[in-house]
């Protein structure tokens, strides 16, 4: 078995086991219960669509400001893009979120070629991930000082604000210095990539300035896209106190707010469970019931915001049929075109 089999295989495992463990949830709660509690969102779920469309918009606005660096692609072009990805993630979660970026960048390739449109998608990443540190940190300074939260929780969270913290450094180092450089020196130490790094010197020497080209950016632009990803995070915070008022809670806006962050900080901790399923609900689960809810609301609420997630990514697949239908179509004219008189 070849390594990209074995990867392949092991998220298949990863997935299986989160499916699982999402059913031992249910299970131990209790299904009547949980299916009691989660059907009293009722067409609320439709405002939780529009809030979540709503911060997929905003991320699309931050990433046409990365990308307007190089050359404008249309907004509704990267929202469709943005909302593909985000769907691919739930419809293939052997994909651990990597083919959700892929897709950005296949997406708008008419628009922006791949070595324009991969470093935009990587520094759109960059700020995104920053804005989430920082989502994360406000939002736990707030909440905690509020809430009687158990230690372990408290260590588990720092510690992963943590690993958050180096990974975005050494991203941005690592984007400051150059790939170019760095697999220059990798390739002297591993002799057998050396061919491969010849044949793509160019390409990394491409990318590596168009790197520098975005951190040149216009600082105000760059603060704009900043902001734009941080208030799609406080989206996230408000789609959690619609659903928590819908299933006839008093929603704690200290509360709600703790919720979202342990979920995102979960979710970041189980990165490597494809698509976070099981982890994500159960991390609802643990959050609600450590600041005073019951554990059915808390499973509710995973499973309401996993609908939410599958509805999503079945609009993916009719966005793909039919982007793949306009391909087809545009193929058969420039067939007939081409055929002699």
């Amino acid at each position: 078995m070849n390594n990209k089999n074995k990867k392949i295989l092991a998220r298949i495992i990863l997935t299986v086991l989160g499916l699982v463990f999402l059913a031992a949830l249910i299970i131990r709660v209790g299904p009547r219960e949980v299916w009691e509690n989660t059907r009293q969102i009722g067409f609320y779920f439709f405002l939780i669509c529009l809030i979540a469309l709503g911060w997929l918009f905003l991320q699309s606005l931050a990433w046409a400001i990365v990308q307007s660096t190089f050359q404008p692609v249309p907004l509704r072009t990267l929202f469709r893009a943005r909302l593909i990805a985000d769907g691919i993630t739930t419809l293939v979660p052997m994909s651990a979120n990597v083919g959700g970026e892929a897709a950005r960048a296949i997406i708008i390739k008419p628009h922006s070629p791949l070595r324009e449109g991969i470093p935009g998608i990587l520094f759109d990443k960059t700020i995104e991930s920053f804005a989430s540190l920082l989502f994360l940190v406000s939002g736990l300074l707030i909440s905690i000082p509020h809430l009687k939260i158990p230690e372990k929780l408290k260590t588990t969270a720092l510690i992963v604000l943590v690993s958050i913290t180096v990974v975005i450094a050494v991203m941005i180092i690592m984007q400051l210095k150059g790939i170019h450089g760095i697999l220059n020196k990798l390739a002297r130490i591993f002799p057998r990539s050396r061919q491969w790094f010849l044949e793509k010197e160019e390409i990394l020497k491409q990318f590596d300035r168009n790197m520098r080209t975005l951190f040149r950016h216009s600082r105000l632009k760059l603060v704009a896209a900043l902001v734009l990803h941080l208030t799609s995070r406080w989206l996230g915070v408000f789609e959690v106190y619609i659903i928590i008022t819908a299933l006839g809670w008093s929603a704690n806006l200290v509360k709600v707010l703790f919720i979202s962050v342990f979920v995102v900080i979960a979710n970041t901790a189980f990165f490597l469970i494809p698509g976070q399923w099981g982890a994500s609900e159960g991390a609802s689960l643990l959050a609600a019931s450590t600041v005073g809810y019951p554990t059915a609301l808390g499973l509710g609420l995973g499973l309401i915001r996993r609908t939410r997630k599958v509805v999503f990514a079945l609009v993916t697949v009719i966005l793909l049929a039919v982007r793949k239908q306009r391909l087809k179509v545009i193929v058969t004219e420039n067939s007939s075109r081409k055929k002699p008189v």
